[in-house]
């Protein structure tokens, strides 16, 4: 009986220590990490926020490891196929997803059979986060948020509000704005809503005259601003932008809730090792906040705002939920 009760403790000691020998054997075959080329999938297309945010933080990672980090670009299908590639893909690190709000929160709380669950991408490092603009025709009188709402107010028919139908980080703001109108009494259903398949679509229509109003990111807004064919009325965030410095922001017009900012990460399949996702997150944290990395990052009109694999989690599923109950 006493042989019997040995071997029970014997195992009950064994056994786990076995486990973890086996466990650091797999990671060691493994190999060092990388050890060939990554691929970061961006599902948007090339020039847009994401790609260049993701090419900032892949050029982090290339230079720090010697290794090619090539990030390529697969637009289309509102960010859905590109995004269900990388999801797809095998969990060894080498196929990593520029992850940002219109393919994370906003689909997740606005769209429709998605095919996806975001609970089940690894996220790995958020890199960077930049503001959104409220931009009209460059003939409208409009040169607030509160002549904007005064304008539906009046003839909410004889509105035409761009934006990419609910689905991208673009749609952020206008859903924040739009149901900031309603608390207010003004009635928003009857506003026309043309969707555009992307940013660039949108701020040409606007500088067409096709829309009257629509929100894009800073680096689309440029070139047509600058031209003098639209007008920048508000930005979300709680900062100016070094670019506008005259441009308030929503929260300075008293329209508190009209926050949304885009975000842009590094994020992975599911069961991604917690190993890879440690040394990709400690890269990015290693050099995210360097002075050359701000420049890289400010000629986009982002800016540094890191966090780590855990919070980068709970940063999307909270601003997912926040999203959702706008509707």
């Amino acid at each position: 009986m006493k042989r019997k009760r040995g071997w029970c403790v014997a195992l009950t000691v064994v056994v786990p220590l076995l486990a973890v020998l086996l466990s650091g054997y797999s990671v060691m075959a493994q190999g060092k990490y990388p050890a060939k080329p990554i691929a970061v999938i961006v599902p948007w297309s090339v020039g847009g926020s994401t790609d260049a945010v993701a090419r900032v933080g892949a050029k982090i990672l290339s230079e720090k490891w010697g290794t090619s980090v090539n990030v390529t670009a697969k637009p289309g299908g509102k960010g859905i196929p590109g995004t269900v590639e990388a999801l797809s893909a095998a969990p060894n690190g080498y196929t990593l997803r520029a992850d940002a709000d219109g393919s994370n929160a906003v689909p997740a709380a606005w769209g429709k059979d998605v095919p996806f669950n975001i609970e089940d991408s690894t996220y790995i490092a958020k890199i960077a986060e930049f503001p959104w603009v409220i931009a009209t025709r460059a003939d409208l009188p409009w040169a607030s948020l509160d002549d904007m709402a005064a304008a539906i107010k009046a003839n909410p028919e004889g509105i035409k509000w761009g934006w990419l139908g609910g689905t991208a980080g673009a749609d952020g703001p206008v859903g924040q704005f739009r149901a900031a109108l309603k608390k207010r009494g003004i009635d928003v259903s009857k506003v026309k809503m043309v969707t555009y398949p992307g940013g660039a679509d949108l701020v040409t229509a606007l500088a067409g005259g096709h829309v009257d109003v629509g929100s894009a990111s800073t680096t689309s807004v440029g070139p047509m601003y600058s031209a003098g064919k639209i007008k920048l009325i508000a930005i979300t965030g709680n900062r100016r932008f070094a670019s506008y410095p005259e441009l308030k922001t929503a929260v300075e017009q008293g329209w508190e809730t009209v926050t949304f900012q885009g975000h842009v990460g590094f994020s992975g399949p599911k069961d991604l090792s917690p190993e890879i996702v440690k040394a990709i997150e400690d890269t990015i944290k290693e050099s995210i906040n360097t002075p050359d990395v701000a420049k890289e990052l400010s000629k986009i009109g982002a800016f540094p705002a890191f966090a780590g694999s855990k919070d980068f989690r709970a940063y999307v599923l909270t601003l997912a939920k926040e999203l959702k109950e706008l509707q």
